[in-house]
């Protein structure tokens, strides 16, 4: 022990400053106070006998001595992550949390109603859904789940395709029949579209969005698919959206929908230490199930 703060609980500030770049953040993830993952930090440099953080002015950047530590916590984490799940499964039924990230289309639109069926089958299991646009990642732990669009990513994940997700053009109702839809290329000069910002414009989506309308107006951006659906509806404008989100809106209508139409992967994935455990299983197994049985409603068809 050190100061009645646990070995593995330094190093876990270590690894949260190392990959967040600061201490609040560090602090903000951990709920703790940047001051005391301050003096943690401090006195493991001092039983290290090792820098380990540049102080500049836009953040704690690793030294070398950093970067090689770091690689041995994460494989730390994994062990601890085997072990705590290992612990649970000796009771037999599987118990713990998973933290599951995707998109808040997928979430909200779909998954979310099968929740409720999934907790009759697994009362053991709490789900930690993280819905933000930034990606997390698996092989720093900030998610045991990753339910993704377009592929499976650059990290050291396992899983497969579970489905392929449908994706088209749409406007409100009202928008439709005040100006009319489009059916030509050089008809989008006369309507205004709804754009992706932030992060999200970035997205395939988007580069699909303004390929396609080339000549329209922005009326709007927004990071938010939420705000996007609502800019849709109250007639702003023309965008892009999963025909699952779409036709959960009655007053939204398809725009070509013999032309625009397109789809990407749903990829299902999870650290290949922890896609064997009972919990991470039993949400593996469920959304998989579910993405089969409705492998016709995410297409869009």
């Amino acid at each position: 022990m050190m100061n009645g703060f646990g070995d593995w609980d330094a190093y876990r500030l270590f690894l949260a400053v190392a990959e967040t770049g600061s201490l609040s953040a560090a602090g903000r993830k951990l709920g703790m106070s940047h001051a005391t993952v301050g003096r943690h930090i401090a006195a493991l440099e001092k039983r290290l006998g090792a820098r380990l953080f540049m102080r500049q002015a836009d953040g704690y950047t690793p030294t070398p001595a950093a970067e090689r530590l770091k690689g041995e916590v994460e494989r730390m984490a994994d062990a601890v992550s085997r072990a705590e799940l290992s612990a649970r499964e000796a009771q037999g039924e599987p118990r713990g949390e998973v933290r599951l990230a995707t998109v808040h289309s997928l979430c909200a639109y779909w998954l979310m109603p099968y929740l409720p069926e999934f907790y009759e089958r697994h009362q053991g299991i709490t789900l930690e859904l993280m819905t933000e646009q930034t990606p997390v990642s698996v092989k720093r732990r900030e998610a045991d789940v990753v339910l993704r669009l377009y592929g499976p990513g650059r990290e050291n994940i396992v899983g497969r395709k579970v489905g392929r997700c449908g994706v088209g053009f749409y406007a409100s109702r009202g928008y439709a029949e005040k100006r009319g839809l489009p059916s030509a290329r050089d008809e989008w000069n006369a309507h205004s579209v709804v754009e992706f910002a932030g992060e999200a414009a970035s997205f395939e989506l988007n580069e699909w969005l303004r390929h396609v309308t080339q000549g329209a107006r922005v009326a709007v951006r927004t990071a938010s698919v939420a705000d996007q659906i609502q800019a849709i509806r109250a007639g702003l404008g023309i965008s892009t959206l999963m025909c699952l989100v779409a036709d959960a809106y009655p007053d939204l209508v398809q725009v070509s929908p013999q032309k625009l139409v397109n789809g990407t992967d749903i990829w299902l994935l999870a650290h290949p230490d922890l896609k064997d455990s009972g919990p991470v299983r039993a949400v593996l197994d469920f959304i998989s199930e579910k993405a089969k049985q409705d492998r016709q409603l995410l297409a869009g068809r």
